[in-house]
């Protein structure tokens, strides 16, 4: 999935997280806390509809220096690429 894909899943994934207009959640330097008002709870939150939508399990010392829209985004971005470079399993005939 390109950046463009991932980036606007993950604001209509933050916006129906924090229950906020699309609007409010699209600007990447929009903090997560200080912004959008989420607390630990809502990181967790955050962590569930991240892998989820990923098929893989996030970390939570993923999330540590997560702070911005920007951030949430590009750590989703550096989890697809790992993903997509994982290799294929081998099938035995």
């Amino acid at each position: 999935m390109e950046r463009a894909q991932l980036e606007e899943r993950v604001i209509t994934l933050l916006a129906e997280a924090v229950v906020m207009p699309r609007e409010d959640v699209e600007d990447p330097r929009t903090n997560l806390r200080e912004d959008l008002g989420m607390d630990s709870m809502d990181y967790v939150d955050l962590i569930t509809v991240l892998e989820r939508e990923l098929g893989q399990h996030v970390e939570r010392e993923q999330l540590s220096w997560v702070r911005t829209v920007g951030d949430v985004v590009d750590l989703v971005c550096e989890l697809a690429a790992k993903r997509d470079d994982l290799p294929t399993p081998r099938t035995s005939a």
